[in-house]
């Protein structure tokens, strides 16, 4: 007889065949949204419209409208994601659980949400006194531990990596609540004096850690949108803040979309998206050269 565990991730009930305990519980008499089973899954899609530049590597992806087939490597396995209902894992011979999961959690579940109509951002949200505030900007800009500065100044998680954004009850943006986990590089760690010592590490990444959100916790209930920052790296000393407007907006919130985006699976996204486009949209570019995240907080905290 098979076990099932279900917990509650971005608002939704999973299913899981196997334990999960970083995830929150569900409620015990919950019906589950999204079904993952353990099953066959084709190498390829047929009549894939989007995939990546690596389908022959290790990792990679296939997509069509309400269907998103991974291969997350021989660590890992493969994933079909159906209709942003059902997922089903292959497991290879030399699956680890910690990587399975990590993908799991991350590329499949962000397909899966694309399938139901959020907008996806790849980003971390935070939860500030004025509102959800959205990180992104490309690897390596400081979005992680940006966040985790944050959250030392009374500042509450709502997600890392990954940002889901919906249309409310009051008719505005909110931010569901996601990731229950920080994924901080150690030399960051070490700068914010966190102690990441009897943490996990980062299944894929060494010298990563993941540990929850420390002090404030991690937010609960959805959150209305406020902001969006844009971070990014120049070569000179000082910091250098904008506010984005016309068609640099739109183009800066495009780029942060995660992963493959057909009309067919969101027949709302023009008014979400447009919804989207009207909170403030900033980049700060940070000096390469030295440490700024004090002063992008306070600039985030204090505008």
């Amino acid at each position: 007889m098979s076990i099932n565990y279900r917990y509650t991730f971005y608002g939704l009930i999973f299913q899981l065949p196997f334990p999960c305990p970083i995830l929150p519980v569900a409620p015990l008499d919950a019906s589950p949204d999204v079904t993952v089973i353990y099953g066959r899954v084709p190498k390829k899609l047929e009549n894939a419209m989007a995939s990546d530049d690596s389908w022959e590597s290790g990792f990679c992806w296939q997509a069509s409208p309400g269907r998103f087939l991974l291969r997350g490597g021989r660590r890992s396995g493969c994933f079909l994601v159906e209709d942003g209902k059902h997922v089903t894992v292959e497991r290879n011979p030399a699956t680890e659980d910690d990587c399975m999961l990590f993908h799991l959690l991350h590329s499949v579940t962000a397909a899966l949400l694309r399938q139901r109509g959020f907008l996806v951002l790849h980003a971390n949200t935070a939860l500030t006194p004025h509102g959800a505030i959205v990180l992104s900007g490309q690897s390596g800009a400081g979005k992680s531990t940006t966040l985790a500065a944050l959250l030392q100044r009374g500042c509450t998680m709502i997600s890392d990596d990954i940002t889901a954004l919906r249309i409310g009850t009051d008719g505005l943006v909110e931010a569901v609540p996601g990731a229950t986990q920080i994924h901080l590089w150690d030399d960051a760690a070490e700068r914010l004096d966190i102690d990441t010592s009897g943490f996990n590490c980062h299944p894929l990444r060494r010298g990563k850690a993941a540990f929850p959100p420390t002090q404030s916790g991690h937010c609960t209930e959805p959150a209305p949108l406020r902001r969006l920052y844009l971070l990014d790296i120049h070569h000179g000393d000082s910091l250098h803040i904008s506010c984005l407007t016309g068609i640099d907006k739109f183009e800066a919130l495009q780029g942060c979309i995660h992963g493959p985006f057909f009309q067919e699976e969101h027949t709302g996204a023009f008014p979400l998206f447009s919804a989207t486009a009207q909170v403030d949209v900033f980049r700060i570019k940070r000096p390469e050269g030295r440490w700024t995240v004090d002063e992008v907080v306070e600039v985030i905290l204090t505008r």
